[in-house]
């Protein structure tokens, strides 16, 4: 029996977009960085006057921002500009090192991080998602070409 990893890597991290057939998606751009797709619900004090400790509810979890890091080349940049919507809710998934993703959707925004000397550009992409779920196998979901 092969033993299971006790860990992935970052490599083989990608993003993709929902390509011109519906529910098939392409690598968007080669991303730096890659965000946290879930967080710890708030709490909720549901603590009466009787109770000598104070009591909690779970709140509903929050969605955080979606913002990836990726190397600025006028390509690139074009690409990226020409894949999401500030007004528009489009489709986008997360593909990890072991096939498994989160495939989210919402609008989002593009832009070129500050230059500094002796550091490469970098731009970020950021998403308000509207709805994202994880995929225990994202290889159907990727377009062949």
């Amino acid at each position: 029996m092969a033993d299971s990893p006790i860990a992935i890597s970052d490599v083989g991290t990608y993003l993709y977009a929902e390509s011109e057939t519906a529910g098939k998606y392409e690598r968007l751009v080669d991303i730096t960085s890659a965000p946290a797709t879930g967080s710890a619900p708030g709490k909720i004090d549901a603590t009466t006057l009787s109770d000598s400790t104070k009591k909690y509810i779970s709140d509903r979890p929050d969605t955080p921002d979606y913002e990836f890091g990726y190397n600025y080349t006028k390509e690139n940049f074009s690409k990226v500009v020409a894949a999401i919507s500030l007004t528009e809710t489009k489709n986008y998934l997360i593909v990890y090192q072991d096939g498994s993703g989160e495939k989210f959707s919402g609008t989002g925004a593009t832009w070129k991080e500050g230059v500094s000397a002796g550091k490469k550009d970098e731009a970020k992409i950021s998403f308000a998602v509207a709805s994202h779920e994880h995929v225990e196998d994202t290889s159907a979901l990727i377009s062949a070409s």
